[in-house]
């Protein structure tokens, strides 16, 4: 495909950067789409950013510190639209190979202005998310 893409890769979702192009974190994939011109676009333009928990912090409050002031700034910035999703590769993996264990059963993910419970998603479905960017830092 003239950007790169190798036929038959699908689009990334919304205002995310295609899949694996985003190297420089997640601070600088939101500090890109603050430039949008979001006059044109009131009702928001999905973007849907993932996380692995570390990326955030080494406990749960440093981690809810960290991820409120990420949002804070983001829509400071006059940004309007952000689902967030903090859970490594790994867990989409384990709940795709083995979807029949308990923690999984109600294991909810954000894809893209909508949310659904992981193990309902078709295998392709699941792959397309799997292959997401997963931010390790900010």
């Amino acid at each position: 495909m003239p950007d790169g893409r190798p036929a038959g890769t699908p689009l990334s979702p919304g205002a995310n950067p295609s899949y694996g192009a985003e190297q420089n974190g997640l601070l600088a994939s939101l500090n890109s789409l603050t430039k949008l011109p979001y006059e044109w676009a009131l009702d928001g333009i999905s973007n849907t950013q993932t996380m692995n928990p570390d990326a955030l912090g080494h406990n749960e409050d440093e981690r809810v510190a960290n991820l409120v002031n990420v949002m804070d700034g983001y829509f400071d910035q006059g940004a309007h639209h952000l689902n967030v999703n903090v859970f490594g590769k790994d867990k989409l993996i384990d709940a795709m190979e083995h979807p029949e264990k308990p923690e999984y059963a109600n294991f909810t993910i954000r894809v893209s202005g909508y949310a659904v419970k992981f193990i309902d998603l078709t295998k392709e479905q699941q792959m397309d998310v799997i292959s997401r960017t997963f931010h390790d830092r900010m």
